[in-house]
């Protein structure tokens, strides 16, 4: 029942809330902050959100655009959606993410594939969707471009929780390429909803490039401190 009002019943803003969106546009530009063109890993500047030249030895991730940090009404709008059943929340974080992507306009959006993170079927039985999939049509619609379930996980292990090092070790090698004809050659648009270490997106990133993907970049939500 609570999966299913999540889905249809209009909701109201977590910022004031007014009915109809999970967060309305003024609770968006007031409360969530742009996170800025900087390197995904070290936080320094960079031009369009460029993996800087330390960081680069970490994966194959040549940009990662990130909307915010991941605190207060973004932190709550997040937990509202992955374990609120407030899958309309879906529209409005991928209408920020997607003004992200383009404030750092550098790319041809006709040229990309976009990818979720896939969530793991543990999670997906529990939350009653993929977040990260339904994350990633969404953006894809709003860019009018195609999207695609590439990846797979090896495995479910539990991260939520986990110390840093932990997370890292069992990440590695976790994530494979359905379908290689359909990387090859593309550039990907690896989509998730919270950066943390970014031992997934490496992960996801090092299998699509494996695959014969031209390029892969990342769009996040937000990314925790």
């Amino acid at each position: 029942m609570d999966a299913t009002i999540g889905w249809l019943a209009p909701p109201d803003c977590l910022g004031c809330g007014i009915e109809g969106s999970a967060i309305c546009n003024d609770c968006a530009g007031a409360f969530i902050k742009p996170f800025g063109e900087r390197c995904w890993r070290c936080d320094r500047l960079s031009a369009s959100s460029k993996t800087c030249l330390a960081c680069r030895s970490a994966g194959p991730l040549s940009h990662v655009f990130i909307s915010t940090d991941y605190e207060h009404l973004a932190q709550n709008l997040v937990q509202r959606y992955k374990f609120g059943h407030l899958r309309a929340a879906a529209q409005p974080l991928a209408g920020i993410m997607v003004q992200t992507l383009r404030e750092a306009s550098i790319m041809n959006p006709d040229e990309l594939l976009v990818v979720p993170v896939p969530t793991a079927t543990s999670r997906v039985r529990q939350r009653g969707f993929g977040h990260s999939e339904l994350l990633a049509r969404t953006i894809a619609a709003k860019l009018r471009v195609e999207s695609s379930l590439a990846l797979r996980r090896l495995g479910q292990t539990r991260q939520l929780g986990a110390k840093r090092e932990d997370r890292l070790a069992q990440l590695s090698g976790s994530f494979a390429v359905k379908n290689h004809r359909r990387i090859s050659g593309r550039r990907v648009l690896l989509v998730d909803d919270v950066l943390t270490t970014g031992g997934t997106l490496i992960a996801a990133s090092n299998a699509l490039k494996a695959a014969g993907a031209k390029e892969v970049n990342a769009l996040v939500f937000a990314k925790k401190l």
